[in-house]
């Protein structure tokens, strides 16, 4: 582990969060021949990046919020095996960005937020290749994307929505039915009428996979280290991060630290609605035949994943905040219902997890300069889509660091943004 000193800043550029979207702006920093620091207070590629359904989802273009959620939420949320759950405790917290999300999920807004969701993930999967190109798990994004599966008509024709948007936006798709999906995946239940299949690929393990990138940026001279970052001050000229290692100085800083970002921006008077919707999965043994894509089961708002360490049952969405301890019973009850998607699923979890995705109000992530501050940027608020737009995303922070065009209009990931209006600003 490398000492958090003060050193000179010289051109160093430190890259605070060892996620996806941190190791992938490491290394394309470290491709335009930049030195640079990752700061990351455990092991990259163990926090958030770890325990994701593995997608790929270039056609994830519908935000989170869709007009009429309001009036489905009191469902879900007395649904005990359904996708959304909330900690009542946590209400008073959560209540602005609650406002600010629905606010954001008119039918304009929505629209507006997909087409800024797909210019960004038009570039996902080149940039995905071009950072695994060469690696030791360069095998590991394969070529199966993103299924979605109904077993009823009516569930299936609650994803219309989504399905025109997506056509309007000219993000492909193909649709499915019933025999198409058994020739797809065999193994599936026959209970599903319906499905669609989207654009992309997927990453059989997602922890591994950041891992081995992380690895390769410090054989390739990068430094990593290991301490959390708990403040961030200009330091004229440069920087000055403070960890609870000591502390160092950079000539430039990139912060992608998820869910803790906003924590590090507040003493720079940058407030930025940042939430986390927290997420579980369990590991549960391989099954044969099993599955190729990451599918989900569109009533159910659940999906299982085929990893390389066995199938990975991923759930919807818990609002507690970062601090509260987690909360299985809801992902245990979901088991047999995977059982029923995927005959002959063994019920025993081999491992439980929580992890934290990064949201704001809107869908869409933060990239960019930092108001008011130079040589700073900002790359983090991905929420459902950290692993597809993790590595275009550090492309996008290594082209501003250069000077480069980024090749998309930034203004609606800018940190200053009107989040929950009807319009951004700009």
């Amino acid at each position: 582990m490398a000492s958090a000193r003060i050193s000179d800043a010289a051109d160093r550029i430190a890259v605070i969060g060892g996620g996806i979207v941190g190791v992938s702006a490491a290394h394309f920093l470290q491709r335009d021949g930049h030195s640079v620091v990752l700061v990351e207070r455990g092991a990259p590629g163990a926090g958030t990046s770890y325990g994701n359904a593995g997608a790929v989802a270039v056609g994830g273009v519908m935000p989170s919020g869709t007009p009429g959620l309001i009036w489905r939420v009191p469902k879900m949320l007395l649904d005990p095996c359904g996708p959304l759950a909330l900690r009542w405790r946590y209400l008073p917290r959560i209540a602005p960005w609650l406002f600010a999300f629905l606010r954001a999920s008119s039918p304009a807004r929505v629209e507006a937020i997909a087409r800024d969701r797909a210019a960004l993930a038009a570039g996902a999967e080149e940039a995905w290749r071009s950072l695994i190109r060469g690696s030791a798990v360069e095998g590991l994004l394969r070529p199966h994307p993103w299924l979605e599966v109904y077993d009823s008509d009516a569930g299936f024709a609650d994803s219309a929505a989504e399905r025109d948007l997506m056509t309007r936006l000219g993000v492909p798709y193909e649709v499915l039915d019933a025999d198409a999906l058994r020739q797809l995946e065999p193994a599936l239940a026959p209970i599903f009428r319906h499905g669609f299949l989207q654009g992309g690929a997927f990453v059989a393990n997602p922890g591994r996979t950041v891992e081995a990138l992380a690895a390769r940026f410090a054989a390739e001279g990068g430094t990593i280290v290991r301490a959390e970052a708990r403040d961030l001050e200009p330091a004229s000229p440069g920087w000055r991060i403070a960890t609870d290692d000591g502390a160092l100085r950079a000539a430039r800083v990139v912060v992608a630290a998820g869910a803790w970002s906003h924590r590090l921006l507040r003493r720079l008077g940058i407030a930025v609605p940042l939430e986390t919707e927290r997420g579980y999965h369990a590991m549960l043994a391989p099954v044969t035949p099993g599955l190729s894509h990451p599918t989900y089961w569109g009533e159910r708002g659940f999906v299982l994943a085929p990893m390389e360490q066995g199938l990975r049952l991923t759930t919807g969405v818990e609002l507690a905040g970062l601090d509260a301890p987690p909360d299985f019973r809801r992902l245990r009850r979901m088991i047999p219902l995977a059982q029923r998607m995927l005959p002959g699923l063994r019920p025993e979890p081999r491992s439980l997890w929580l992890g934290h995705r990064p949201s704001l109000p809107d869908s869409k992530p933060v990239i960019g300069p930092l108001p008011g501050h130079a040589d700073a940027y900002l790359a983090f608020g991905h929420g459902h889509l950290g692993l597809t737009l993790g590595p275009v995303t550090g492309r996008i922070v290594a082209d501003l660091v250069a000077g480069r065009a980024p090749g998309i209009d930034l203004r609606p990931f800018r940190a200053d943004r009107n989040f929950a209006g009807r319009l951004d600003k700009g």
